[in-house]
C-alpha cells in the first residue's frame, strides 16, 4: 500500500513552483512594460535574464510529475545565473525601471534557490516513481 503523503507535493516544492511562475509572469509584464524607448540591442540586453526564468518557469511544470533531481538540480543552477548578476545590475542600475528589473529577479529567486535546497523538497525529488 503506497502512502498517501508520497503523492502529495511538499509546501516547499509547491511554494518554489509558485514564485518560478509569480517571477516568469512579472518578467512578462516588465518587458512589456520597458520595451517602448529600447533599441534591439536594449531589448535583447533586457529580455536575456528573463529567458533564464522562463526556462526554470517551464522546468517547474514537471514539479508535480516526472521531475527528479536533475530537474532540481538544473533549475537551482539557472536560478543561479539569473540571480548573481542581477545583483551587479540593480546596483549599476541608471534609473528606477532598471533597478526594479533586476530587484525582481534577486527578491523572487533567491527564495526559490533555497527552497529548492530542504531536505523536503530534496526528498519529493528523490522518490521513487
Amino acid at each position: 500500500m503506497t502512502d498517501v503523503r508520497e503523492s502529495v507535493m511538499p509546501r516547499s516544492v509547491r511554494g518554489a513552483q509558485l514564485l518560478v511562475f509569480v517571477l516568469a509572469f512579472a518578467g512578462l509584464v516588465v518587458v512589456l512594460a520597458l520595451s517602448g524607448g529600447l533599441t534591439s540591442y536594449g531589448m535583447g540586453n533586457m529580455i536575456a535574464p528573463w529567458l533564464l526564468v522562463w526556462v526554470c518557469a517551464l522546468l517547474a511544470l514537471t514539479y508535480d510529475g516526472s521531475a527528479r533531481g536533475g530537474v532540481r538540480i538544473t533549475t537551482i543552477v539557472v536560478m543561479v545565473f539569473v540571480v548573481l548578476p542581477s545583483f551587479s545590475r540593480a546596483l549599476g542600475a541608471a534609473g528606477p525601471a532598471e533597478f526594479v528589473d533586476a530587484a525582481l529577479r534577486i527578491v523572487l529567486g533567491l527564495p526559490v534557490i533555497v527552497l529548492l535546497f530542504l531536505p523536503e523538497t530534496t526528498a519529493w525529488f528523490d522518490r521513487a516513481k
